[in-house]
């Protein structure tokens, strides 16, 4: 049964069935409000997004390491892990079960204006689900008793579908009649536009996520121009999901909560454990990008933050030598101790220009502007998003991180200055890397998948170098996915596909 707890605009819920109605108990009834059900299913996304997905992803993309005055973290660093281990599958189908009472619930209750925005919420989950188990149910799922043991559908025909229903609920977001500030909405506060720019950038990531397969090209740029048809846009700031974080008990912003510290001001284990990876450390000092470096990062516990010297990064499953002081930890970009009340990052404004450029560059499709114009704006937005200039504790203002862009963008270096990138392979490159840049202390898991898809037998593709662990054998293989749950094979084995190996069994787009 779920429980429902609220608190400043934010609904807390636990205990639910993967694949049932988000009030259906057999025993137990609970009736709510559509409305009251959407702001719980945005802060639960928001939430999921930088939990153990981050930590994941993060560490498999060379965002993150593992201080060695810790044990610990063993399935990580050695790719050795089951089925019992990294289960995301069963709390994104709860996500996705609260999205659909919305959009089962929605106009009787008055509130027909959330069924759009549901049904793009659950598109970005989907798109999650896909991109870590491959084939998952989606046909079947959702739908209460009515089908207990979902079919599992083809992965790249649930990527396909995700496009349709965006432009379903692009349809449904322009035709409802909105209030002027519903507070149920914790990304947008009702702008209708912003949520149709978010569902358009989202279509853009799905179809560039596919952008190396062979025999796609036809398929995407339809897509492409099909959104830029429609006419409304993409993203052009960062989203946030804001439901009144505050430093207090059962109240702190997620990542915060989660890498940083507690109400109290007590520094958690993670952000003692968790430290920043040699792959993004040595990037930010090679490509001499000092501003981010000292925002993404943190010195050494007494050192100068002006001296990249003192920034260390730890080689991922490094069994000593990187003791807890002497490691750079998560910066002020996300953790400034007691700025606990900041917005928790969806997507970012960086992420949309720089999914604009691969396109531009790939495609040459006209509207969508200059691969380099976009580029540029994008590079420039990952460094207003370093400075944290959205919350109360900046260590930059927005025309501070233009100059320091600015300065990067024209400073000589390969995959950092435009100019440096003389072939397409080069530009694609160079959008691919600052786009990984971009996902650092953001979204780990965009940025295992961006691995993933750019990442081939003779690249690194976005890594600027391998963020293969140093635990094992370099020429051992890095997971491809993650396997379906231990639970998931007990109650649904019948339909989850067999044989899967997470180190060959890719996801369709990865072709590498």
């Amino acid at each position: 049964m779920k429980k429902y707890l609220i608190f400043l605009g934010i609904i807390s819920m636990t205990g639910c069935k993967k694949y049932l109605d988000v009030n259906t108990d057999p025993n137990t009834a609970t009736v709510t409000k559509a409305n009251y059900v959407l702001t719980n299913a945005l802060n639960v996304t928001a939430a999921n997004q930088v939990g153990g997905l981050h930590s994941l992803g993060s560490t498999w993309a060379g965002f993150w390491g593992h201080s060695t005055s810790f044990t610990g973290g063993g399935q990580e660093k050695t790719y050795v892990f089951t089925s019992s281990d990294f289960n995301f599958f069963d709390g994104l189908y709860d996500n996705l079960s609260d999205y659909q009472y919305v959009i089962d619930h929605a106009a009787a209750d008055g509130y027909t204006h959330l069924i759009g925005p549901s049904k793009v919420m659950q598109c970005l989950v989907y798109q999650r689900l896909v991109d870590l188990y491959g084939n998952v149910p989606y046909s079947d799922a959702l739908q209460g008793t009515t089908k207990t043991f979902p079919k599992y559908d083809d992965a790249k025909t649930i990527y396909e579908s995700l496009i349709t229903k965006l432009t379903e609920a692009i349809n449904d977001i322009k035709t409802a009649t909105w209030p002027s500030n519903d507070p149920s909405d914790l990304v947008f506060k009702g702008n209708k536009t912003n949520w149709v720019r978010l569902a358009n950038t989202l279509k853009m990531r799905i179809l560039i996520r596919q952008s190396n397969m062979p025999g796609r090209d036809s398929y995407i740029t339809g897509a492409i121009n099909a959104i830029l048809a429609e006419g409304t846009g993409f993203l052009t700031d960062n989203v946030y999901s804001t439901p009144g974080y505050s430093k207090s008990s059962g109240k702190l912003n997620p990542f915060y909560g989660n890498y940083g510290y507690d109400q109290n001001d007590a520094q958690s284990g993670n952000f003692a454990y968790r430290k920043m990876n040699a792959v993004i450390i040595n990037w930010l000092k090679n490509s001499t990008d000092p501003f981010r470096l000292q925002r993404i990062a943190t010195p050494k516990t007494g050192g100068n933050i002006n001296l990249s010297t003192d920034y260390t990064g730890v080689p991922m499953g490094s069994p000593t030598g990187f003791l807890e002081a002497v490691c750079s930890s998560i910066g002020p970009e996300q953790i400034v101790k007691g700025d606990a009340s900041r917005g928790s990052i969806i997507m970012t404004a960086a992420e949309s220009y720089l999914l604009l450029a691969e396109a531009a560059q790939r495609y040459a499709i006209g509207g969508l502007g200059s691969a380099q114009t976009n580029y540029n704006n994008g590079v420039t937005w990952a460094f207003r998003l370093a400075a944290a200039t959205q919350s109360g504790t900046a260590t930059a203002t927005n025309a501070q991180a233009d100059a320091a862009a600015a300065s990067y963008l024209t400073g000589g270096t390969l995959y950092a200055d435009w100019s440096m990138a003389t072939t397409n392979a080069d530009k694609l490159r160079t959008i691919q890397i600052q786009k990984w840049v971009s996902l650092c202390n953001i979204d780990g898991m965009e940025g295992w998948s961006e691995y993933r898809r750019t990442n081939s037998s003779t690249s690194t593709g976005c890594c600027p170098t391998s963020p293969h662990t140093v635990a094992i054998p370099a020429s051992s293989p890095e997971p491809v996915r993650l396997y379906y749950p231990l639970r998931e094979e007990s109650v649904n084995g019948d339909n989850v596909p067999q044989n899967i190996s997470v180190f060959t069994s890719r996801i369709f787009w990865d072709i590498n």
